[in-house]
């Protein structure tokens, strides 16, 4: 992540001295030709621009994450309240599903954005293991519970697929690059403190791009949601199957 980080900031200092460097030095660039108000329009429409089309996207993603994060909660407690009314055979079914959504589905989420066959039979193990049940009223409220289990199930591995319209993102490198053709183009010349100046900028910007692009869906990259909940329902059920007055 902090290399990512490093490597996009450095990215985007090296092309805003690079541009400075390669159209800072003309007659025109020295000189100058618009008014200091066209000038300081251009500027302000140009790093509008890139902020807006960032600011949407950070927003966008973070919502998504922020939903899908809720979802897994969402079914954390659906499995909770399937745990307390399941019996004791169906207890250790439901405990394998949460343990195999944590593994190898977490991993299948992050890798390719799908579901993992394996904990699909396992969810579908524990539903056959319940209709086999004598008809009663627990098991008519196991059936219920587990009813809401594949619902939220669903939800979430549908989060796998949120992500912001794709023209989006080349606008944010178009916008990118906006911001640091426009001062040399506009007459910044080639100096150290100038070239600092403007590779501070790209720094800023290669961020803006660098944070985008970490955050494609809410289960990859460094901000991805994490099996937290699931995790805290392993810990509810072994509170629930201890003896009591343990």
């Amino acid at each position: 992540m902090v290399l990512g980080l490093v490597l996009f900031a450095a990215a985007g200092a090296a092309a805003a001295i690079g541009v400075l460097a390669a159209l800072g030095r003309t007659d025109r660039s020295r000189k100058g030709t618009f008014s200091s108000g066209a000038l300081s329009f251009l500027g302000s429409a140009s790093l509008s621009s890139f902020v807006l089309v960032a600011a949407f996207l950070i927003a966008g993603s973070w919502s998504n994450i922020n939903t899908a994060r809720s979802h897994t909660y969402d079914e954390a407690r659906a499995l909770n309240t399937a745990y307390t009314d399941a019996d004791s055979s169906t207890r250790p079914l439901l405990r394998a599903y949460v343990t195999s959504v944590i593994g190898p589905e977490w991993a299948a989420m992050q890798r390719d954005g799908g579901a993992d066959a394996s904990t699909w039979a396992r969810l579908d193990a524990v539903r056959a293991h319940v209709d086999a049940e004598p008809d009663t009223p627990a098991r008519v409220q196991e059936q219920t519970d587990l009813a809401a289990v594949y619902t939220a199930r669903q939800i979430r591995l549908a989060d796998t697929g949120a992500g912001l319209p794709a023209p989006m993102y080349p606008a944010l490198i178009g916008t990118g690059l906006l911001v640091l053709l426009y001062a040399p183009v506009a007459g910044l010349t080639f100096h150290h403190r100038e070239a600092l100046a403007l590779g501070l900028v790209g720094a800023v910007v290669g961020f803006g791009i660098w944070l985008v692009l970490t955050m494609p869906h809410p289960y990859a990259g460094p901000l991805h949601v994490k099996p937290t909940a699931y995790s805290q329902s392993l810990t509810r059920f072994a509170q629930l199957s201890a003896p009591t007055g343990s």
